[in-house]
């Protein structure tokens, strides 16, 4: 049963993640050419990831107050899938983040702590629709939080592996938009059906 939780967690942010590490790509080329500067990049979104499971912890044990919650945290993430389509709020922080750094070349891999926070307040911007998203997995029954926390964090470990060895090649899929939707959809679906 554990194991089913992990899944649970991990498919949430294979999910979730999709559109954000496409956003994330472009940026981490644009600001470093090092190996070293694509790894703190990466540990900053490593830090906003866990701030962001922390945050969607304490909002499924307050949504769980809630009558039907599973109704409504079925709602939230569908209307976050159709945000993320018609592009209503959550597309305009990644352009303005995309802006912001589009004109930064290189930094030196000493200024390591600077790209760690540059990836952290990128991710914050990025992930901030994806914390009610987190929040479905611990509303799905789990008596352990650690087993769906252990699965959204190792997707997002594979994701950072993507941004930091095959950026090239992620930045050339099409439809991500479409793709980050259509899985959002299907992710409501399990929780009003109960599978999540």
């Amino acid at each position: 049963m554990s194991l089913k939780y992990f899944f649970s967690g991990f498919f949430v942010k294979a999910i979730t993640g999709f559109d954000d590490t496409m956003v994330h790509v472009p940026i981490v080329a644009n600001i470093t050419k090092t190996k070293k500067g694509r790894i703190a990049f990466c540990l900053g979104i490593f830090l906003a990831v866990c701030l962001a499971i922390t945050i969607s912890f304490f909002f499924a044990s307050a949504i769980k107050l809630i009558p039907y919650h599973k109704y409504l945290a079925a709602g939230l993430i569908f209307l976050i899938a159709m945000s993320i389509y018609f592009e209503w709020f959550i597309e305009e922080p990644k352009k303005r983040i995309k802006s912001r750094f589009k004109k930064i070349k290189t930094i030196s891999a000493m200024r390591f702590f600077k790209l760690l926070g540059i990836g952290l307040i990128t991710a914050i911007v990025t992930v901030i629709d994806d914390s009610i998203a987190y929040s479905a997995v611990f509303l799905s029954g789990a008596t352990n939080p650690i087993y769906p926390i252990a699965g959204i964090l190792t997707m997002t470990l594979i994701e950072l592996v993507v941004i930091v060895k095959f950026s090239k090649q992620v930045s050339k899929i099409k439809y991500k938009k479409e793709i980050t939707t259509i899985g959002l959809i299907i992710l409501s679906g399990l929780l009003l059906l109960g599978i999540l």
